[in-house]
């Protein structure tokens, strides 16, 4: 029975590896060393250490020149897939949209839904037909999310914690505006204080969240800038997400202010006007987020500079 000799590879210098190569590859010092750059007495040295770590001499003198041993011809296959698959590991990776598959889940209110995807959609199908996107309920566990993998991206505005892992990258700058429907008796004259809060109000609220995907939910900030000037109104209805209030607002006298975006493409669809709330409210940053994990990921950072093309003229 043969012993083996045990190397330990925390003591191996891997540079060797690649002096072994060359010297299995040209079976001699000098142009070994010209090969890889190194002098004819470093790579005659590096063959000295080779020798102690194989424990064989790897190449011997013969009448013809040097010569590799058996030991060293059974080392040159396995040795060049070591280093090929060496540099595979550290070469960065290739992201080619057309044969990417996998799953990037996004996190997202219905308003990202409505205003943000569609803008996108089209181009990841057209570019990355395999990759799919799944978007998950925006909710109070977002951060968790975001840390733990659940969640590989996420639409809207979050107040982060910092220090943070978290990285972010405006998006746009949004702001509010009311709607009410077309034919509304406060779009008769010009809106004043008195008229926006002489009619019930509608408002979307995020329960139970808080991240939500408007730094300050409208209900609230409204609200807030209403009880600056001695004023308050009625809110006669809270619903809990976008979708449901054009169809209702545009049956109703009830006024509902919301993020412009969305709120324009509901008037572009339904029986809505839009309406200049009569005090200020602000703007706000809209924002995509990450954890630091999915910074370098090359099909996370397609998606992300996807995303950013395609909202600069939203």
């Amino acid at each position: 029975m043969i012993a083996m000799h045990k190397i330990n590879l925390l003591t191996l210098d891997f540079n060797l590896l690649v002096v072994l190569s060359a010297l299995l590859e040209e079976r001699n010092v000098t142009n070994a060393g010209e090969k890889i750059g190194l002098s004819q007495s470093a790579t005659s040295h590096a063959l000295g250490r080779l020798r102690q770590v194989f424990n064989d001499p790897l190449l011997v003198r013969s009448p013809k020149g040097m010569v590799l041993t058996p030991r060293a011809l059974e080392l040159v296959e396995p040795l060049q897939k070591i280093l090929l698959n060496i540099e595979q590991l550290v070469q960065p990776t290739v992201f080619e949209p057309k044969t990417a598959q996998g799953t990037i889940h996004v996190a997202a209110s219905d308003y990202s839904v409505v205003v943000v995807l569609p803008k996108i959609l089209k181009l990841v199908c057209d570019n990355a037909p395999h990759l799919n996107l799944e978007c998950h309920h925006w909710g109070s566990d977002i951060l968790d999310n975001l840390r733990n993998g659940g969640i590989d991206l996420g639409l809207g505005v979050l107040n982060l914690p910092q220090p943070s892992e978290l990285k972010f990258q405006t998006l746009f700058v949004e702001d509010l505006v009311s709607v009410v429907r077309s034919d509304h008796p406060i779009t008769q004259t010009d809106v004043t204080i008195e008229s926006y809060v002489a009619w019930p109000h509608a408002s979307i609220t995020i329960p139970n969240s808080p991240a939500s995907p408007i730094m300050h939910s409208p209900i609230k900030h409204v609200d807030n800038a209403l009880s600056d000037l001695g004023v308050k109104r009625r809110v006669m209805l809270k619903l809990p997400h976008f979708l449901a209030a054009p169809v209702i607002v545009a049956q109703s006298d009830l006024i509902l202010t919301l993020p412009r975006r969305i709120a324009m493409l509901f008037a572009n669809y339904t029986n809505l006007a839009l309406l200049e709330p009569p005090i200020e409210l602000g703007k706000y940053d809209y924002m995509q987020f990450w954890h630091e994990r999915c910074d370098y990921d090359p099909q996370h950072i397609w998606l992300r500079d996807l995303i950013v093309s395609q909202i600069q003229g939203l």
